[in-house]
């Protein structure tokens, strides 16, 4: 079996809403789920025990936690349920590396993760939604 291009953590408080993006997630090639949580305390104790390359956020919980994706050593990429550009200029001031509607999920998270997932010294030009 070969290694994943980018191993991913996502993070999101809605049952359902988690279980369409990890849906997606799972049918993405190259990319592996490595943990879907839904709370705060969860995110931090599979980032620590999973290692991965990228954390999918959903907003409300990054809202939650008073920190912001600048506080990850890695790319975050948020998602949510408004298209608002202010919420993804809200997100980017905070760090994080894009910010994706969640509608649109299924068409610009591949690209995302691919960029976001590059190996050190590799360019990148993440999308900005």
């Amino acid at each position: 079996m070969t290694e994943p291009d980018v191993r991913v953590l996502f993070a999101d408080v809605s049952g359902a809403g988690r279980r369409a993006i990890a849906t997606l997630l799972r049918s993405l090639p190259g990319v592996a789920l490595v943990a879907e949580v839904g709370t705060l305390e969860e995110l931090a104790r599979e980032r620590r025990r999973t290692a991965p390359d990228v954390i999918i956020v959903d907003d409300r919980l990054l809202d939650a936690s008073g920190l912001g994706p600048r506080d990850a050593d890695l790319p975050v990429i948020v998602v949510g349920l408004d298209d608002d550009p202010s919420f993804a200029r809200r997100a980017q001031r905070l760090g994080a590396a894009v910010w994706i509607a969640k509608e649109h999920a299924g068409e610009l998270l591949p690209e995302a993760l691919h960029d976001a997932g590059r190996k050190p010294g590799a360019s990148a030009s993440l999308p900005t939604i």
